[in-house]
C-alpha cells in the first residue's frame, strides 16, 4: 500500500510526510515509513513526537533516522492518550515539549553534541520543522509560539489545513510583526475535500480548523452525489492554491489528501504549481 501511495506521489510533490501516531492511535513507526520512502525514491518529512519518548530516546531515534538517510523531521509534542481509540494507557510520557525537542536537535546539528554533553563523531544534517495552528488561539499569540519555535531551530513551519484565507493572512501579519517571514519557509495546509460530511467532520470536531460557512454550503449544495461533492471539494482546494500562491511569505503548501492521494497529481497539475526539481537534476 505504501508503495502504491509512493507511486502516485513521486516526481509529483518535493516530499512526503509520515505521521508518529498521530492521535494517539498505533500505526507503522514513521522512522520506518520514511524509509520505506526514501529507498522508493521520494524524499520523506519524517514526523518526530515527544509524547511516549524520553530525551534519551528522542535523541536516539533523531540519530537513528540521521543514519537511515532521512534528513527532515518535523517536531511535536503529540496528542494525549485520551484522543486514541484504545483504553487508557499509563499517564504520558512527556519529558519534553515541541520546542525543547527543536532546541535539542538544532544543538546537536549545529554543535555536534548531545544533551548530557558527549560529542557526536558525525553531525546530522538535518532540516527542522514545526506545526502551526493560525486558528486555534488568537493569532497575536500563535505567532508568539510560532516565533519560540523558530527561535529553537524550525526551518519550515506546516499549518493546519486552511479553508478561511483571510483569517489565515491575519496570523501571517502577526508573524510578519515578530520579523519571523524571512526566518521560516511556512508551508500552509491544504485538505482537499472529499464529501460534504467530511467538511462537517472538520468544522464540528477538528481542533484548530475553521470551516467557513460558505464551504459548508457549498458541498451541501452538491446533493447526494459523492463525485459532485468531489468536484466541489476539488474547485474549493483550486481557489484556495490560487489565493495562497499569490500570498507573501508562502514557500509552499502541506497538502493532506488523507486517503485520497490519487488527487494530488490532478491539483498539482490544474494548479500549474511546478513540478519538483531532484539533487540529481541540479547536479
Amino acid at each position: 500500500l505504501l508503495e502504491k501511495k509512493v507511486g502516485l506521489l513521486k516526481g509529483v510533490v518535493t516530499a512526503a510526510n509520515f505521521t508518529d501516531n498521530a492521535s494517539a492511535s498505533a500505526r507503522m513507526s514513521s522512522i520506518a515509513s520514511s524509509k520505506l520512502c526514501l529507498d522508493l525514491g521520494l524524499e520523506p518529512v519524517m514526523q518526530l513526537q515527544a509524547r511516549d519518548r524520553s530525551r534519551v530516546a528522542l535523541e536516539s531515534d533523531a540519530m537513528g533516522a540521521s543514519g537511515l538517510g532521512i534528513r527532515n523531521i518535523l517536531c511535536l509534542s503529540g496528542d494525549h492518550a485520551c484522543f486514541g481509540p484504545s483504553p487508557m494507557c499509563k499517564p504520558d510520557q512527556s519529558d519534553m515539549d515541541a520546542v525543547q525537542v527543536l532546541w535539542m536537535l538544532r544543538r546537536m546539528r549545529d554543535e555536534g553534541v548531545y544533551l548530557d554533553g558527549r560529542a557526536i563523531k558525525q553531525r546530522p544534517e538535518w532540516f527542522l520543522g514545526a506545526a502551526a495552528s493560525p486558528f486555534g488561539a488568537p493569532p497575536k499569540y500563535e505567532a508568539i509560539r510560532a516565533e519560540k519555535k523558530v527561535n529553537a531551530g524550525a526551518q519550515f513551519i506546516q499549518t493546519q489545513p486552511i479553508f478561511d484565507y483571510e483569517r489565515f493572512t491575519v496570523w501571517l501579519e502577526a508573524l510578519d510583526k515578530r520579523n519571523l517571514l524571512d526566518k521560516v519557509y511556512i508551508l500552509p495546509g491544504l485538505i482537499p475535500l472529499k464529501s460534504a460530511n467530511a467538511a462537517h467532520f472538520m468544522a464540528d470536531d477538528v481542533p484548530g480548523v475553521v470551516v467557513p460557512q460558505s464551504v459548508l454550503d457549498r458541498m451541501d449544495a452538491a446533493g447526494d452525489d459523492k463525485e459532485a461533492q468531489q468536484e466541489v471539494g476539488v474547485a474549493i482546494a483550486l481557489e484556495i492554491i490560487e489565493k495562497l500562491r499569490a500570498t507573501p511569505g508562502i514557500a509552499g503548501m502541506h497538502i493532506m489528501a488523507v486517503h485520497w492521494e490519487e488527487i494530488v497529481p490532478r491539483l498539482m497539475e490544474e494548479a500549474s504549481l511546478p513540478r519538483p526539481v531532484s539533487e540529481l537534476e541540479v547536479q
